[in-house]
């Protein structure tokens, strides 16, 4: 896991190329007036799914890990908390849908805890376990923008 504010662009030089690309990308945009869905970057190697919602008690999400993709989670509004390990767990683990590129689990082991304000984000490897959108102090509606970085590019330096 890697999380920083888009603000601190200095910081994205060490980041393979891909990952800088898509920090470059994101803070040249104007994000509030992003429309909620799917947005095309570099068709199903590179996309940005935006999303606004309410933030819920982490005690009533399951978390989530991906294979095929790496998540690159952006803060657009409000105050979220994610849950995190950079341990992949190998217990407790529901069935993979590669469909989706998803796995859930219920708890995660040895778990963290992010305050994510606008304009910061976090990105989560492939394996990197992740409960996104849970409430903490000042949490309510939040939007955000979560781009999907395929596997393949993460080795670009």
């Amino acid at each position: 896991m890697i999380n920083g504010s888009l603000t601190h662009t200095a910081s994205f030089s060490t980041l393979p190329a891909s990952l800088q690309r898509v920090l470059d990308y994101l803070a040249e945009l104007s994000l509030p007036e992003l429309a909620c869905g799917r947005h095309e970057i570099d068709g199903d190697l590179l996309f940005m799914n935006v999303m606004e919602f309410e933030a819920q008690p982490a005690e009533n999400k399951k978390a989530e890990l991906h294979r095929t993709y790496a998540d690159v989670q952006l803060l657009i509004s409000g105050i979220e908390g994610i849950d995190y390990s950079v341990l992949t767990p190998t217990t407790g683990l529901e069935d993979y849908h590669p469909e989706d590129d998803y796995q859930l689990i219920a708890e995660i082991p040895d778990k963290s805890q992010l305050r994510m304000l606008p304009g910061m984000f976090a990105i989560f490897l492939p394996g990197e376990p992740h409960k996104p959108g849970c409430q903490i102090a000042g949490s309510g509606t939040i939007k955000k923008a979560v781009v999907k970085v395929h596997h393949s590019l993460l080795g670009q330096s």
